[in-house]
C-alpha cells in the first residue's frame, strides 16, 4: 500500500477540505468555551447572580439550564454535520472517478483508474470521521457536565432558600 502524506491527502479532499477544517476549529473553540464556562467555580457564582437580579426566578432558572444545555448542543450538530460533508466529498470523488473513464474511452475500465478515483474521494469521509467522532466524545462528556452544574445549581438554591427558612 502506499503511503500518502497529509499533504496529499488535503489535495485529494478538494475544497470541502476547508469546510472540515473550519468545523474542527468551530468544534475546538466551543469544547475551549465549555470547559471554561462549566466550571463550578465560574458557572454557579454567575447563575446565582442571575438568579438574584431576576424578576422571574424561577424562569430565569429555566433560561440557564437551556442555555447550559444548548451550548452543549454545537457539537452535536458538527459530529452530524462533518460525516455528511465526508460523504459528499465521497460522492463528489466517485462522480468524478466514474466520470474520468466515461470521458476517456480509451482508459477503459481500468482497475487503476478507477481505484485512485476511489481512494481520493473516500479522504473526505475519513477527514469527516476524524472530525465528528471527537467531537460526538466532547458533546457527552460536556452533557452530563452541564446537566451536573444545573443539578449543582438547584442544590444550591434549595439551600440558600432552606437557610432563609423560605418553603416552596
Amino acid at each position: 500500500m502506499n503511503d500518502i502524506t497529509f499533504g496529499q491527502a488535503w489535495n485529494y479532499g478538494g475544497p470541502l477540505m476547508w469546510v472540515l477544517a473550519g468545523l474542527s476549529v468551530v468544534a475546538l473553540a466551543t469544547a475551549f468555551y465549555l470547559w471554561i464556562a462549566q466550571m463550578s467555580w465560574i458557572f454557579l457564582p454567575a447563575a446565582l447572580k442571575r438568579l438574584e437580579r431576576a424578576r422571574d426566578r424561577e424562569a430565569e432558572g429555566r433560561r440557564i439550564a437551556a442555555r447550559a444545555h444548548s451550548a452543549v448542543d454545537w457539537l452535536a450538530d458538527i459530529a452530524a454535520i462533518a460525516p455528511l460533508v465526508g460523504l459528499l466529498g465521497t460522492v463528489l470523488g466517485m462522480f468524478r472517478a466514474f466520470g474520468g473513464i466515461a470521458a476517456d474511452v480509451s482508459a477503459g475500465a481500468k482497475p487503476v483508474v478507477l481505484a485512485q478515483g476511489v481512494s481520493q474521494a473516500i479522504v473526505t469521509t475519513i477527514f469527516g470521521l476524524v472530525v465528528a467522532i471527537p467531537c460526538l466524545v466532547a458533546f457527552a462528556f460536556f452533557r452530563r457536565r452541564a446537566q451536573k452544574r444545573v443539578a449543582e445549581l438547584e442544590r444550591a438554591v434549595e439551600e440558600i432558600l432552606g437557610q432563609a427558612g423560605v418553603r416552596r
